[in-house]
């Protein structure tokens, strides 16, 4: 169906418009990640009505059909180059605050999104006991950071909301084609879609992750698919040097931004959980077993870190830990209903 029209700067890709008949559907909202758009996410959609919820497919800025970043808006990004320097406190100083001031921008406009669709009056009231209406946000791989965003600045927007999940955030860096120097910049892109999109045979303790070779079988999900497909469900620019992602996540990377913003969004400083109107938002982890061991490795970290929160008293948000057996990074593609059923079941353990 038509996709439901919002005066915003992202974009609706795709709706998949409420069930027939249904007065208290679910609105899910996906996210994309790195180079993919959401129209990845179209396999998802015969099993939206089955299931009583309506998917929409939005594409963030700098993707098809959003508003493109101003010149103003792109200085934000810090370009950390080899001659940046370190030694220079104000210097990094500034290029923190810059990026920070960027993905708080980007957060208030995903708030912002989420106040509009409410506005519009097609999304049923969420009512917890029957797990029915409301809405779940939902970001995927690299839209995790938006996520986080939205979480670490909503105390200083206002009103609530229903759930967020969290997918796959690596708490340190890890292994990645785009961060390999061994790999020419300009063959970076290629080696990360395939490795990214691949199965991967983990142990079961961070050292026995697997980090750079997936499983000749399954085949990593990008070799499934046709070039037209793949032409149609990506976008390059933002993901190449220089490009908005790709420096979004270079200088977070480099200047250690990632793991404050993570910390500030799911734990609460003595007496903020009570001025936080989010304070019972259910957080969702969900990871895939065979995805890339950044995904694995971010969900072991992050349970120790809960548990250690916990163990001292500090208050954190209400976060649940979801695992979907046997499939990828591109769960929503090679096995869509289990992805779906990941963010708005009752099941722990997915398969």
């Amino acid at each position: 169906m038509s996709p439901l029209k919002l005066d915003m700067s992202l974009h609706i890709l795709e709706d998949s418009g409420a069930p027939a008949g249904s007065h208290n559907h679910t609105t899910i909202i996906l996210l994309h990640g790195f180079i993919w758009h959401s129209g990845v996410f179209e396999k998802m959609i015969p099993f939206a009505c089955p299931h009583n919820t309506c998917l929409l497919l939005v594409n963030r800025r700098d993707y098809p059909g959003t508003t493109p970043f101003t010149k103003e808006e792109r200085a934000l990004l810090p370009t950390i180059s080899p001659a940046f320097d370190w030694e220079d406190e104000e210097n990094i100083a500034a290029a923190k605050g810059s990026h920070e001031t960027f993905t708080e921008a980007r957060a208030r406009e995903v708030y912002d999104f989420l106040v509009e669709l409410v506005k519009s009056g097609e999304v049923p009231r969420a009512d917890h006991a029957r797990n029915t209406g409301g809405i779940v946000i939902a970001g995927w791989s690299l839209a995790a950071i938006f996520m986080t965003a939205l979480l670490a600045h909503v105390a200083s927007f206002a009103g609530s909301q229903d759930d967020v999940n969290l997918n796959d955030f690596p708490p340190k860096p890890m292994y990645s084609p785009m961060f390999d120097d061994d790999i020419a910049s300009e063959e970076q892109q290629k080696a990360f879609m395939n490795w990214v999109s691949g199965y991967f045979k983990h142990g079961g303790s961070a050292e026995t992750l697997e980090d750079k070779t997936p499983l000749r079988h399954p085949p990593p999900t990008i070799s499934t698919l046709r070039p037209e497909e793949i032409g149609c469900l990506t976008c390059g620019p933002p993901g190449e040097p220089g490009g908005s992602d790709e420096v979004l996540v270079h200088s977070g990377v480099l200047l250690g931004l990632f793991a404050a913003l993570r910390t500030r969004a799911l734990f609460f400083d003595k007496g903020e959980q009570d001025r936080d109107p989010w304070k019972n938002v259910e957080v969702r982890c969900v990871s895939s077993e065979c995805s890339i061991s950044a995904v694995v490795w971010s969900v072991i970290a992050l349970r120790r870190e809960i548990e250690e929160a916990k163990a001292k008293g500090v208050p954190t948000r209400n976060i649940r830990f979801v695992l979907i057996r046997g499939a990828n990074h591109f769960v929503h593609w090679d096995k869509p209903e289990l992805a779906l059923r990941a963010l708005v079941g009752d099941e722990d353990v997915i398969e």
